[in-house]
């Protein structure tokens, strides 16, 4: 290492170890969200009965398949990283998750029924 790329890092190490004793407020810091506590099988089972969900229901809302819901609610896998915060963020505010769950997608149009037999004209009308 040059001596010139070594008196870069030992700046940079003062300035930390200055900014740490704060004795400068330049030097910006970012705080981190914790990570979401994990959750097991029966809490996620608890949730998706609470929401009125059907695996795949729950799975279509969280954007995961239908088998990724069963394994986590057998215990075979585990949720992680963004599907976990938002199970928890489901947990907390089930309504901003599965607020439009049991409402057709826009723009679905849902087909008639077929009626059965012929539609009967009232009495005293000719037909």
């Amino acid at each position: 290492m040059r001596d010139e790329e070594f008196q870069v890092l030992l700046q940079g190490v003062k300035e930390a170890v200055e900014h740490y004793h704060g004795l400068r407020n330049d030097l910006r810091t970012t705080i981190l969200p914790r990570r979401p506590k994990p959750m097991e099988a029966a809490d996620i089972r608890e949730l998706r009965e609470r929401t009125g969900a059907s695996q795949a229901f729950f799975g279509l809302a969280l954007n995961v398949s239908t088998k990724t819901i069963q394994a986590w609610e057998s215990g075979a896998r585990s949720p992680d990283g963004g599907n976990l915060k938002l199970l928890r963020l489901a947990e907390a505010h089930p309504e901003m998750v599965f607020e439009h769950l049991h409402e057709p997608p826009p723009g679905l149009v849902q087909p008639e029924k077929p009626r059965r037999g012929r539609r009967r004209e009232p009495k005293g009308q000719p037909a």
